[in-house]
């Protein structure tokens, strides 16, 4: 890192990738998201346009792209500060670390468009510690932000989305309306996040996954507030493997390319330095710190039906091996209750998550 320290809340020096301030949801705006998701998971399920014939699914994300098992490796580039929890290096003299990972790429709407639709693209990596933590990497390529600065906003916005789903540009108009003069959304902040949405979606045409940055909210690790990413690894070929055109060309890209070769993707972690440049609290904000590559995470063979399958039930959460600061409170109750409620469609467990990851190695 080019720096060694940050200013503290007291205006001192303090240790790298501390001085933050964590300011989380109350306890009363958590409940109420958590109820937010379910309502929305409920609608989604009796939309005819989603195809759940009332079955609760995810509340985003719903359409895996593509969900394979693969080698994440963790190299001796961690900063000090990052050196604990899954980034420690446990006396291999050097050598990276090594976990087996299941990977699940997906659209972002709770609802299976084809792949030529404007959306957000994410990408969800589950592994264990050798302790037997479980440990998740959530990430979108909307630019190193998300669209709205919170998560109360974030859930106003995706009820909007889902009004669209429903009613398209009419419902969209009559929810917005709705919304603005109850006063859940003002019209400023809705225009705000729709434009970096757009940004994210309709201006940026996605060639292939493996192009994209994937960044994650902010979490802790030890004493630093951090965020990761996830990088095109710099052997990727640029563009599209096949059709750019179909329906589910960034599904059929990845298995074109897996079958040729290992995909990749560099791992990437920023550290806080300051409120100015890299704000706990507003997750609208790219963050403007160095970028480090700590690993890569590698998938070396196409996946098995069978292992998609497994892949899409398993459950995903930003809080599961680090500690939520700033929006990841949120989202870690959240997508923790989308989790539960969604339980009849054979959710699987953490335990079984990791049998099935480690009978893969």
């Amino acid at each position: 890192m080019a720096n060694e320290t940050s200013p503290g809340a007291s205006g001192q020096p303090s240790a790298i990738g501390t001085g933050w301030e964590d300011r989380p949801d109350t306890p009363d705006t958590l409940a109420t998201l958590v109820g937010k998701i379910r309502a929305q998971q409920e609608s989604i399920a009796s939309s005819s346009k989603t195809g759940l014939n009332g079955r609760i699914d995810r509340g985003q994300h719903q359409k895996q792209l593509m969900g394979a098992f693969g080698t994440l490796r963790i190299f001796d580039t961690v900063p000090q500060a990052l050196a604990a929890g899954p980034f420690a290096n446990r006396g291999n003299s050097g050598a990276p670390l090594q976990y087996r990972a299941a990977c699940r790429f997906s659209n972002g709407q709770p609802c299976p468009f084809a792949d030529t639709e404007a959306d957000v693209r994410g990408v969800a990596i589950k592994f264990f510690t050798p302790e037997g933590t479980e440990t998740d990497l959530l990430a979108t390529n909307e630019g190193g932000r998300s669209h709205t600065r919170d998560a109360t906003t974030f859930m106003e916005i995706a009820d909007l989305l889902i009004a669209q789903i429903e009613g398209g540009l009419t419902g969209l108009v009559g929810k917005a309306t709705a919304d603005t003069f109850s006063h859940k959304l003002g019209p400023v902040e809705a225009a705000r996040s729709f434009g970096i949405l757009a940004e994210a979606t309709k201006l940026h045409k996605v060639a292939s996954l493996t192009t994209e940055t994937f960044w994650g909210s902010v979490v802790k690790l030890g004493d630093a507030a951090f965020k990761y990413a996830l990088q095109p690894h710099p052997d990727t070929v640029p563009g599209t493997d096949g059709d750019p055109h179909g329906e589910q060309y960034l599904r059929d890209d990845l298995l074109n390319r897996v079958g040729k070769g290992a995909l990749k993707w560099q791992l990437a972690v920023q550290l806080f330095t300051d409120e100015k440049h890299t704000p706990v609290n507003d997750a609208s904000i790219v963050w403007e710190a160095p970028t480090v590559v700590i690993g890569e995470l590698e998938i070396s063979s196409a996946p098995s039906t069978d292992d998609e399958a497994a892949i899409n039930q398993m459950a995903f959460n930003p809080g599961n091996g680090f500690e939520p600061l700033g929006i990841t409170h949120a989202r870690k109750a959240v997508y923790a209750a989308s989790a539960a409620n969604r339980k009849d469609r054979g959710l699987m467990s953490g335990e079984q998550a990791r049998a099935l990851i480690d009978k893969t190695r």
